[in-house]
C-alpha cells in the first residue's frame, strides 16, 4: 500500500475532496454560496472571509455569556451566527473561483471553523440556555466527528460533510436558534435542579451518537481490510 507525503495529506484535507457527504441543504447553500462568491468584491481575500466567520462565532459566543446578565443578549445570536455561516462557507468557494492558493485558504478555513464551533460549545456550558455537563458531552462529540472527518479525508478521499443528513450548516441553525427552544422548554429555570432533564437528553444522545461512530468506524475498518487483502 503505498504511503502519502505530507503534501497529499495537506490536499485531501484543506483543498477539497470531489466525494462528499452531502447534508439536507447542501445543494441549495452550495447554489447560494456560488452567487455570493461571485459577487464578491475583488479587494475581499478568503482569509478575511474565515476572519469574518471567527468574528461571528466570537460575538455569538460573547452573547451567550452575557446573557445571564442582559438577557436580551439573545437577539444578537442568530444575526452573528449569520456572520459565521456567511464567512465561513463563501471563503473556499471564492478560493476556488479565483483560482488562489486553496490549501492556504483551506487552512484558514478549518481552523476559523474548529475555533468557532469548539468556542461556541463552550460559551453554550457557561450560558442559561445549556449546563456545563451538557456542554462537555456535546465537545467531547464534536471533537470525536471532527476527528473522524479529517482521517476520513485523509486516507480515503472522503470528505464528510454529513452524517445522518445533517451537517455544518444545520449544526449552525441549531446553535443559533436553540436558546429561543431552550426558553420554550424551560432550561434556564431547571439549571439548578440535581439532575436537570437536558442532561439526560443530551447525555444519552451523545452515548448514542458515540455508539453510532463506533459502529461507522468498525464498518469501515473491515471495509479497508477487505479491499486491502
Amino acid at each position: 500500500m503505498r504511503v502519502m507525503n505530507f503534501g497529499e495529506v495537506a490536499n485531501r484535507l484543506f483543498g477539497g475532496s470531489p466525494e462528499r457527504g452531502q447534508s439536507f441543504l447542501y445543494a441549495t447553500e452550495q447554489r447560494l454560496v456560488q452567487s455570493m462568491a461571485r459577487a464578491a468584491p475583488r479587494w475581499i481575500a478568503p482569509a478575511h472571509l474565515s476572519l469574518i466567520g471567527a468574528g461571528g462565532a466570537a460575538l455569538a459566543a460573547a452573547a451567550l455569556v452575557g446573557c445571564r446578565s442582559w438577557p436580551e443578549l439573545v437577539w444578537l445570536v442568530p444575526p452573528a451566527m449569520f456572520i459565521n455561516w456567511f464567512g465561513l462557507t463563501t471563503d473556499l468557494p471564492l478560493a476556488r473561483l479565483r483560482g488562489g492558493e486553496l490549501l492556504g485558504a483551506g487552512m484558514s478555513h478549518h481552523v476559523s471553523e474548529l475555533f468557532s464551533h469548539i468556542l461556541l460549545i463552550i460559551a453554550y456550558g457557561f450560558s442559561p440556555f445549556l449546563t456545563l455537563r451538557a456542554a462537555a458531552a456535546v465537545l467531547v462529540c464534536y471533537l470525536l466527528f471532527s476527528s473522524y472527518g479529517y482521517i476520513r479525508a485523509a486516507t480515503r478521499h472522503v470528505q464528510q460533510m454529513a452524517y445522518i443528513g445533517l451537517g455544518v450548516t444545520e449544526f449552525r441553525i441549531l446553535l443559533a436558534f436553540w436558546p429561543f427552544a431552550a426558553i420554550a422548554l424551560g432550561v434556564p429555570a431547571s439549571q439548578h435542579d440535581p439532575l436537570p432533564a437536558i442532561d439526560v437528553a443530551v447525555i444519552g444522545l451523545a452515548l448514542v451518537a458515540v455508539l453510532g461512530l463506533f459502529g461507522k468506524l468498525f464498518k469501515d475498518g473491515r471495509r479497508i481490510a477487505a479491499a486491502s487483502a
